[in-house]
């Protein structure tokens, strides 16, 4: 399924602007960004002004990033969530990560994926779409039973099941192609309905965990409305990779989009966590409306793409 892609931008990006959270969506929206996803100010912000900031430009509310414990909280009627994104027309709740531990194991796996659909069959009252924003360590594999069993029992410390899920991603990967089945991602998926979850795709990180997007696109395509667009380069220690400057990493922009229409997507989400000021991220973020959703036939240009080696630079 091929659909026009639209541009939205992350306003936790921008975060370190000192204006209202409504003068900061008309900044974004002057900058030719037709959406935007909102994050931790949405939840000190005035709605009706909010509300108001949109209409007058025109730019969609496309999700909102909020913790799970925040949204379950909401669903009990202990915080005003549900009422802001009700007040502004959004419809869409992001979890952008959960505990590592919950990725270390099938059966932790499965437990998450009891919250998540419980917590969306809450939701259903509310007609709010709950989905997941996947982080790099989620595609990393499952340590054997016993190892994370006697990591849970033991007094050492809860991140050294990441760390060691790390090390057998680095030395036990053998396809870059393909989402392996042993690991929490390809699991969540599996394990969740389309009505009762969708996924937010940072392409970045799965570019950190050692994989073409492509590949992850087509294990969620058809439940994929929103992916985050930012660009990363390996540090050349042990597998790490670090943010850099949009065009100058290893993610090829335009195969990404091409792969994101094929797979459904509606939202392309600028992110950018560098170390840069709001007004020069501003400034990037119109840059690739421009190159890539002024003209939608420029960004078709780019389909079938020869695909990059994952993990070098460009």
């Amino acid at each position: 399924m091929k659909r026009r892609l639209r541009p939205a931008f992350q306003l936790h990006s921008v975060r370190e602007f000192s204006d209202p959270l409504p003068e900061v969506i008309r900044r974004v929206g002057a900058a030719g960004f037709e959406g935007v996803e909102f994050a931790g100010r949405f939840r000190d912000a005035d709605p009706d002004a909010v509300a108001d900031a949109l209409d007058e430009t025109g730019v969609e509310p496309v999700a909102v990033h909020a913790e799970l414990s925040a949204i379950e909280a909401a669903v009990e009627g202990e915080n005003d969530l549900l009422d802001r994104c009700e007040t502004v027309g959004c419809d869409r709740l992001v979890v952008p990560r959960v505990p590592s531990w919950y990725f270390c194991s099938r059966w932790n796996v499965r437990e998450l994926s009891y919250r998540l659909t419980d917590l969306s069959h809450e939701l259903d009252a509310r007609d709010v779409d709950i989905g997941y924003h996947n982080v790099r360590n989620d595609l990393w594999p499952f340590l054997p039973d016993r190892v994370t069993e006697t990591l849970e029992r033991s007094p050492l410390p809860a991140g050294l099941a990441t760390y060691a899920s790390r090390g057998l991603a680095e030395f036990g990967r053998d396809d870059r192609n393909r989402i392996p089945d042993e690991t929490g991602f390809w699991n969540l998926v599996a394990r969740t309905a389309p009505d009762d979850l969708f996924f937010e795709l940072d392409v970045g990180e799965v570019y950190a965990a050692g994989f073409d997007p492509v590949a992850a696109f087509e294990v969620v395509s058809g439940r994929v409305p929103t992916i985050h667009l930012r660009d990363v380069a390996p540090t050349g220690r042990f597998g790490a990779y670090e943010d850099v400057e949009r065009g100058t990493g290893v993610v090829d922009t335009g195969r990404v989009l091409s792969a994101a229409r094929r797979a459904g997507v509606e939202w392309v989400v600028y992110e950018n966590e560098l170390d840069a000021g709001p007004d020069e991220k501003l400034e990037d973020g119109a840059a690739l409306v421009r190159q890539f959703f002024d003209d939608e036939s420029a960004a078709s240009a780019s389909e079938g793409g020869a695909s990059p080696t994952v993990g070098s630079t460009r």
